[in-house]
């Protein structure tokens, strides 16, 4: 319910069938459920490594980072 609420007030697709199905995957539908971790549970974790591999966090914090 929480992360339903979060997604439908902040995400650009919140309220969309696809959202939903975002949030689900999260915790683990259409795919493996990961292991329960303490604090995430069983929401699937992404590391700072991860995210590197998959996204390129320079251009990321040049245009959204704190100014100079």
């Amino acid at each position: 319910e929480t992360a339903l609420y979060l997604n439908n007030r902040w995400q650009l697709d919140g309220r969309d069938p696809n959202s939903y199905a975002g949030v689900a995957w999260c915790f683990g539908k259409h795919d493996r459920p990961w292991a329960e971790r303490p604090i995430f549970g069983k929401v699937r974790y992404m590391n700072a490594a991860g995210l590197e591999r998959k996204f390129d966090m320079r251009a990321y914090t040049a245009s959204y980072g704190p100014g100079d």
